[in-house]
């Protein structure tokens, strides 16, 4: 079975026209209950390359190994890089460090790979379709599955009279490693191109601008810890484009690769999972799951997303407008079979039973949670603080997400087992969740379980928080989710039931 069509048919939503589907944040923080203006982003320059920034901290040059590797005897464009080993993850003293990228070596083999993204024009002419938000022939494709980019890589293959690497039936990928056809990167290969030789949190260093990457400026790296009080003069802002920008745009990396940082995030073949440290020769990632990982960030995330140890993970059908791939190919033959299994968890069709939980500040998703409880009769609960935040909602907020703060709760939900699908709302701040949401997604097993988020905010979206959703709540099949911008306006309840229908989700 073709991969985009395994998309079509396991997908729960369809993309909804005037409807949010999953994205990423363009402002830090909003409020619920007042605008805030927005600058009109300015068009990019098509191609901008400039010579790259020094680099302080390195890593040891890799061995090369071209006794090991084929002869490079296509003309495609891609490039080798050896292989060698690296710590892959962050060190534990990285400021804004996740969890899950604890510190280990990893050898890679030497491979093949694109110096940029997919762009439009090369995946149009070989699925004959476009999915992209943002037009344009050497824009990155984006809005494609993991399945869609799987599908590019076989039939890219074939063209070229080169081996697949994947066979896809039904749910079952199967990942021949001694195919000598195009393939997505691995988790490991993708950190080691992405840092090409450096041990800093950016291959540029400790910082990164809007000038070597295409990412939401105006929240550089650490900028959460001097957004009221300014004692890092490191920390600056730049330029917000708003909008992807040509695969060949700005300076290459060590390794003459493109927008490895920004412009769109990229598919892993690997599930997501904590680390195996005991697998440290190219590895394929955990050996299960229901996520997909992808990397480097996209045009609207923070800095902080763009590092090189930011792990982010989605469910292979999520089609998202900041969401593309590049392509790799074997230097030498591999010696095994990986085959993965992604089995989604579909809500009940005939009567759900519903929770609509949420979290709100100022009230309008408590408006939203409201309606929605109401049209499909799911029984409402708040998701509230034993101490409720109060005095600076800026300074005391994120004071919780930089030191991993989660929150005690004030109520409890009873016999959550009974539950099959969870609406969950909440205000998008600092590009995620509020902590007291981590808080609540940790207290339950949600295996089985379908979450359907929905957010009001001020122009972000989502941020990152359907990936932190899903990570957090592993085991749950998180489906496409639902913005709005501040009360919703007159359209709210129109677009919620829309919405709500193209989850399975009938209105009573």
């Amino acid at each position: 079975m073709k991969a985009g069509k395994k998309a079509k048919m396991i997908t729960l939503v369809g993309t909804l026209v005037c409807l949010a589907a999953v994205g990423t944040g363009i402002y830090f923080f909003t409020r619920e209950e007042e605008p805030e203006m927005v600058q009109r982003p300015e068009k990019p320059q098509e191609t901008t390359q400039t010579e790259g920034p020094e680099v302080s901290e390195t890593a040891p040059e890799p061995e090369a190994s071209a006794e090991n590797e084929e002869p490079e005897n296509i003309s495609d464009g891609l490039i080798l890089i050896s292989g060698g080993t690296f710590s892959m993850g962050s060190p534990s003293g990285e400021k804004q460090r996740q969890k899950d990228e604890i510190q280990h070596d990893v050898t890679v083999s030497s491979f093949y790979i694109d110096p940029y993204e997919v762009t439009q024009s090369d995946y149009a002419a070989i699925m004959g379709e476009n999915p992209s938000h943002f037009t344009g022939e050497n824009l990155p494709v984006e809005n494609v599955t993991w399945y869609d980019a799987l599908e590019y890589c076989n039939r890219l293959s074939e063209s070229r009279g080169l081996t697949p690497a994947y066979t896809i039936d039904g749910n079952t990928v199967s990942w021949d490693r001694s195919a000598n056809g195009y393939r997505l990167l691995t988790e490991a290969e993708w950190e080691y191109a992405a840092r090409a030789n450096t041990v800093t949190v950016f291959h540029d260093g400790g910082q990164i601008t809007s000038d070597n990457a295409n990412f939401e400026g105006s929240y550089p790296y650490l900028i959460e810890e001097n957004y009221v009080n300014h004692h890092d003069s490191s920390v600056v802002t730049s330029r917000n484009r708003g909008e992807t920008i040509a695969v060949d745009s700005l300076s290459p990396n060590q390794f003459g690769l493109y927008n490895m940082y920004g412009n769109v995030s990229e598919w892993c073949f690997d599930y997501y999972g904590a680390y195996d440290v005991a697998q440290a020769t190219d590895p394929a990632g955990a050996a299960g799951g229901s996520l997909r990982v992808n990397r480097g960030g996209g045009y609207n995330d923070f800095a902080k997303q763009l590092r090189s140890a930011y792990r982010s993970a989605l469910a292979p059908d999520t089609t998202e407008q900041n969401l593309g791939f590049r392509i790799a190919r074997n230097a030498k033959a591999g010696e095994s079979v990986v085959e993965t299994t992604y089995t989604l968890n579909i809500p009940a069709t005939e009567n759900p039973r519903i929770l609509v939980a949420y979290f709100s500040y100022s009230g309008n998703t408590e408006n939203g949670a409201q309606i929605i409880a109401d049209m499909t009769g799911g029984d409402l609960f708040e998701i509230r603080m034993e101490n409720p935040y109060n005095g600076n909602i800026y300074e005391v907020s994120q004071a919780d997400l930089n030191h991993d703060v989660h929150p005690a709760l004030a109520s409890h939900v009873e016999n959550m087992e009974q539950y099959d699908v969870i609406i969950l709302g909440y205000p998008t701040w600092w590009s995620t969740m509020p902590m007291p949401v981590f808080t609540f997604l940790e207290e339950y097993d949600f295996s089985g379980k379908t979450i359907l988020p929905f957010s009001s905010n001020g122009g972000t979206r989502f941020g990152d928080s359907i990936s932190d959703l899903s990570k957090t709540a592993q085991g749950a099949y998180v489906g496409q989710g639902f913005e709005y911008e501040y009360s919703g306006g007159r359209g709210l309840s129109d677009n919620l039931n829309e919405w709500l229908t193209s989850n399975g989700i009938e209105a009573r």
